[in-house]
C-alpha cells in the first residue's frame, strides 16, 4: 500500500497523485473489478486505462464519457470508501464504453430504478461487504435509501435487490 507523504496543504497536487496511484494499483488488482470486466466481456487492461481524477463536483462521483470523476471531498474519507465509489463508477465507465448508459428507457426512470445504477450499486455493495464487512455495507444501503427517500414496501424491495444480489 502506498502511503501519502505530502505537504499539509489541503488536496495538494502530490496528495491527489499519490491517492490516484493507490486507487489505480488497488483497482487493477481487485477481484471485484476483474469480475466486473469478465462479466462485461472487457479485457482487464481496461482497468489500466480508464481515466480517474478528482474534481469539484456536486455529487460524490460520476462518470462522463467513460472518465471516472471523484469529488475532491472524498480525499478526506477512508480509502475503502473512496474505492467503493471507484468500483461503482467503473461499472458506468464500462457501460459508457459499451454504449449501455445512453438507454432512453433508463433515463426516464427514478435514479434507483435505473438498471445501470442498480448494476453499479450491486458491485459497489459487494466491494463494501468484502472490504468493510456485512454490517457496514448494510448501513451504507440504509443511508442510500434514506438519501433517496425510499420508504415502506419500495424500500424493502430495493434493499433486498441491492443486498441479496451479492
Amino acid at each position: 500500500m502506498i502511503k501519502i507523504y505530502a505537504s499539509k496543504k489541503e488536496n495538494s497536487v502530490m496528495e491527489k497523485i499519490m491517492l490516484l496511484s493507490e486507487l489505480r494499483s488497488t483497482l487493477i488488482n481487485d477481484k471485484i473489478a476483474k469480475e466486473i470486466c469478465k462479466e462485461n466481456n472487457v479485457d482487464n487492461t481496461f482497468l489500466l486505462g480508464v481515466p480517474i481524477s478528482f474534481d469539484e463536483l456536486d455529487v460524490s462521483a460520476k462518470t462522463v464519457d467513460g472518465s471516472i470523476l471523484l469529488n475532491q471531498k472524498l480525499m478526506e474519507k477512508e480509502f475503502d470508501i473512496v474505492m467503493r465509489y471507484v468500483i461503482h463508477e467503473l461499472v458506468h465507465a464500462i457501460q459508457h464504453a459499451d454504449g449501455k448508459s445512453r438507454d432512453k428507457e433508463d433515463k426516464a426512470k427514478d435514479y434507483l430504478d435505473k438498471q445501470t445504477e442498480v448494476d453499479a450499486f450491486i458491485e459497489q455493495i459487494k466491494f463494501d461487504k468484502e472490504n468493510r464487512g456485512e454490517e457496514a455495507a448494510e448501513e451504507y444501503v440504509e443511508e442510500l435509501l434514506d438519501h433517496h427517500d425510499l420508504f415502506g414496501k419500495k424500500r424493502k424491495e430495493k434493499k433486498e435487490e441491492l443486498l441479496d444480489s451479492n
